[in-house]
Parts: C-alpha cells; sequence; structure tokens
C-alpha cells in the first residue's frame, strides 16, 4: 500500500498571509490526489454461473462457469482508496510570518516530538517603526500612540 509506504519529514516554505493550517491542508491534499490517481490492483475475479444457451439448441438453457469483475471493487463503487493522512506540524507559524516550518508524515509524526526536544536555533528577521505604537503590536493595528523618537542616532 503506497500510505503505509509514505513516511517521514519535509520542509514546506510558507508565505506570509497564509495559516499553517492552509498550508498542510493543501500538502494533504495534494498527496492525496497524486495517491489515489496511481493505478491501484486489477479487481478481483469471482467465478460465477451464468446461464447460457444449450449446445443442442431447442431453447434449453445450462450454467456455465465465467469469471467476472467483482463489482465492489469498482472505483465508481469503492470512492477513493485513501481519505486522509495522518500529516504534523512540527512548529506553527503566525499568518504574518513566512518562514520554512517541518511536516511529518505516518512514522514521522513521531520523530516531530524529537525534533521538537532538540531545541534547534530559529532566526527572526523583524522590522518595526520608531514613534508608532499599535493596539495589537503589529503594523495592521491600530494606532494607538505617536511619539518622536529625536534621541535615536543611527550608527
Amino acid at each position: 500500500m503506497a500510505a503505509a509506504e509514505l513516511a517521514g519529514l519535509f520542509a514546506v516554505y510558507k508565505p506570509a498571509g497564509v495559516a499553517w493550517g492552509r498550508v498542510r491542508d493543501a500538502v494533504e491534499t495534494r498527496l492525496l490526489r497524486e495517491l489515489n490517481a496511481a493505478p491501484g490492483r486489477s479487481p478481483r475475479q469471482r467465478v460465477r454461473f451464468l446461464p447460457a444457451p444449450a449446445p443442442g439448441g431447442g431453447g434449453a438453457v445450462e450454467l456455465v462457469a465465467a469469471r467476472v469483475p467483482v463489482l465492489a471493487d469498482h472505483p465508481l463503487v469503492r470512492g477513493p482508496r485513501f481519505r486522509k493522512l495522518k500529516i504534523g506540524a512540527g512548529h506553527r507559524l503566525d499568518v504574518k510570518a513566512s518562514g520554512v516550518f517541518v511536516l511529518g508524515i505516518g512514522h514521522g509524526n513521531k520523530l516531530l516530538t524529537e525534533l521538537y526536544n532538540c531545541h534547534l536555533t530559529k532566526v527572526y528577521t523583524v522590522g518595526g517603526l520608531f514613534g508608532k505604537a499599535t493596539d495589537d503590536f503589529s503594523d495592521t493595528g491600530n494606532l494607538v500612540e505617536k511619539t518622536t523618537f529625536g534621541i535615536l542616532t543611527l550608527i
């Protein structure tokens, strides 16, 4: 089974303005689409006894053994083979943040805990505007205070 073999960790870039959950869901959707598009096993065959005209004719009917596909294996009856994958995120990025975060799939979800416990170094680049304060401390928040910053000098 292809989904059982699908396990590990991988890095995904998340642009600013997109929630990390939407990125995870997009990765899951794409993987499911490709797994379901892969060729599956051929339908099982069953032996059925079907009526057929007798060789002597005269309207007589006899039963003949025939191999027919099992209709329960038909894709329209069965539906998609893969419906859900366990994909976990190693850490979460805020909607306004952009960067790389780690996703785990299958056994990789257990590895995410070990990766998190390693306390890897993270690098942040922060931008700001001197002299203005907003209600949520972001560049898009409502301005609550404005002041001068003449005491600061450029180096």
